[in-house]
């Protein structure tokens, strides 16, 4: 592929939907572009505003949020593994609206406690909060709701 080739792609690629540098790489070595190809394709994409890692970040956070109902451990576990700068990451994170995800986190909790079998609520409750905070929830926040909530037997 050459590095006009690869710039088209990438450029259509970006244009599709928010991509960050770590995907636009991966995607393009995967169509055998050269490395320091790449690089070049990268920083122009950059300077012409088809990448901004900043804007990724806060889209990544809103839709894990809101349609993947993550908890914040687990999307900022997730903007690292796509390198993404620790500033970028936590001011991405800091946008998190608290009654949304306050919201979604009542949600997975309800729906959990209502599959989980156990002898004793307590046991019910434990299992919930074990799998709750799988998704990326602080568990101080998965206690109180579970302490807090009107949960369905």
């Amino acid at each position: 592929m050459t590095e006009t080739e690869g710039k088209t792609r990438a450029e259509a690629y970006c244009s599709a939907a928010e991509h960050c540098r770590s995907e636009v790489r991966a995607m393009l070595e995967r169509h055998g572009a050269e490395k320091p190809d790449i690089e070049s394709i990268i920083n122009n994409l950059v300077k012409e505003g088809f990448i901004d890692e900043s804007r990724y970040a806060h889209a990544f956070v809103h839709d894990k949020v809101r349609f993947a109902k993550w908890g914040r451990v687990k999307i900022a576990q997730a903007l690292w593994q796509k390198r993404i700068p620790q500033d970028i990451t936590d001011a991405a994170l800091e946008s998190i609206d608290y009654d949304e995800y306050l919201a979604a986190l009542k949600d997975v909790v309800k729906a959990k406690f209502r599959t989980v079998k156990g002898a004793t609520e307590y046991e019910r409750k434990m299992k919930t909060m074990r799998s709750v905070c799988s998704r990326g929830y602080e568990p101080a926040l998965v206690r109180k709701v579970l302490n807090l909530s009107d949960l369905p037997d």
